[in-house]
């Protein structure tokens, strides 16, 4: 057996990281966000549908970040 393998191995995309990070605070912010939506005068339904919204975006945004973490090198 030879030690001539020449695998190729995945780089770390700092973009995706970067893009994780970003999302992560995004949903962690929107978590409290619902008291001062209403206190800017937003009903309690229309509140909680935009932070479930920027919720789903931010967890759609992970997915896609997770995805591409890793490039293959040129």
């Amino acid at each position: 057996m030879t030690d001539d393998s020449h695998d190729t191995v995945a780089v770390l995309n700092t973009t995706s990281v970067v893009g994780i990070g970003v999302c992560f605070v995004l949903a962690a912010v929107a978590l409290f966000a619902l008291p001062t939506l209403q206190r800017l005068g937003l009903g309690f339904t229309t509140a909680f549908w935009l932070v479930s919204a920027v919720e789903l975006a931010t967890a759609l945004g992970i997915i896609y970040f997770i995805f591409n973490l890793h490039e293959e090198p040129e």
